[in-house]
């Protein structure tokens, strides 16, 4: 469908759609490692085998590498700056070369902290595995772990600031907010347990882990995702509160644009997907310990996140005409959503996606 929309005339709207799903994508896929980094980090054992199915999404940080090239051959299509005079005032850091180096470099920097940390992670289950007796990493190696946690934690907020402002910000140049970067991680922290919430109760069946991935987990994980998402329409509101308040024209009008006019009813749905109906949904205990409740709920909040990213990146750049989503963007997001699942497919094939440490681990936690 990308390509039938490239060679149908439909080529701006195919790369809008390969680029607000790769901004999203990249970002639930990083924040899903991060999780399992910072449960090490907080010594946190109730998330037991979900920490393996967060690690799991790190083969997708190597294909978004690969992704991000083809970023390249779309990128008279996207990046404004490419194509209008040159900006002394910036001087080289929009240039094509710059561009395209840098946040290359951000993304395989952070694949491979990512992938440090995990491999690290991962070796006493290989160890297990193989020798058939119970292996227990010594402080040393502990050690090692929580400090590449913590590394890679701070690289995600810190790079994925600098992607947020590349990938996002750039496109309308006059445009500047210091709160987007942290909006854009955060939101994308978001986003990542809600996935790892979908993944959880979709492998939680067919792994026949119903023990081991229990209510009372669900519970906890259904508290972060509520916790985040009145995060999340906190630094909405700080940021539209700084806006409207200081009242100046070139930071009011990319709100503007996209909370009246065509793209009005885009913004609200934005807004009612990923805060309403998740803050009310999951004010109680219930539906985040029922499967099929709080599916649904997270299911909803993630759709909205996906929304968001369309509503950010593409009014900037489809030269003024209102939202249209069809063959073009569903076909892309079924693409990226595959590649995703090829990518878990392949870590789960490769490595022990049932850790006996964090089994051990959840086992003790249910019986206190």
């Amino acid at each position: 469908m990308f390509l039938w929309a490239l060679a149908s005339g439909r080529a701006d709207r195919a790369w809008q759609a390969y680029h607000f799903n790769f901004v999203f994508f990249i970002v639930v896929a990083q924040a899903l490692v991060v999780f399992a980094a910072t449960q090490k980090l907080a010594k946190g054992h109730w998330s037991g085998l979900m920490i393996r199915f967060a690690e799991a999404a790190v083969p997708f940080l190597f294909v978004a590498l690969v992704l991000f090239a083809g970023l390249y051959l779309g990128r008279f299509h996207l990046f404004g700056w490419l194509r209008g005079a040159p900006r002394p005032d910036i001087g080289a850091w929009f240039t094509t070369k710059v561009f395209f180096v840098r946040n290359g470099l951000i993304l395989a920097l952070l694949a491979w902290l990512s992938w440090r940390f995990v491999r690290r992670d991962l070796a006493p289950d290989i160890q297990e595995l193989a020798d058939g007796r119970p292996v227990d990493p010594d402080p040393e190696e502990k050690g090692r772990i929580m400090r590449d946690a913590a590394i890679m934690t701070m690289a995600f907020a810190f790079g994925y600031s600098l992607l947020g402002f590349d990938f996002v910000m750039s496109l309308n140049h006059k445009w500047m907010s210091n709160l987007y970067g942290a909006f854009y991680f955060m939101g994308g922290f978001l986003g990542a347990l809600g996935a790892l919430a979908v993944l959880s109760l979709a492998l939680r069946r067919a792994m026949g882990l119903q023990a081991l991935i229990s209510p009372r987990q669900l519970h906890d994980l259904g508290k972060l995702v509520f916790g985040f998402t009145v995060f999340w329409g906190y630094l909405m509101w700080a940021q539209f509160l700084v806006i409207w308040y200081g009242n100046i024209p070139e930071e009011t009008y990319f709100v503007w644009y996209r909370l009246w006019g065509p793209w009005r009813p885009v913004g609200a749905t934005v807004f009612i997907l990923v805060f309403v109906v998740p803050f009310l949904g999951l004010l109680g205990v219930r539906p985040k310990k029922y499967p099929p409740t709080f599916l649904g709920f997270v299911s909803v909040s993630l759709v909205g996140l996906w929304l968001e990213r369309y509503l950010e990146v593409v009014p900037s750049i489809n030269n003024g005409a209102g939202p249209a989503i069809g063959v073009p963007e569903i076909g892309v997001t079924i693409l990226y959503v595959g590649l995703f699942l090829l990518a878990f497919g392949w870590f789960a094939a490769r490595y022990p996606m049932l850790s006996p440490r964090l089994a051990a681990d959840t086992l003790e936690r249910e019986a206190h």
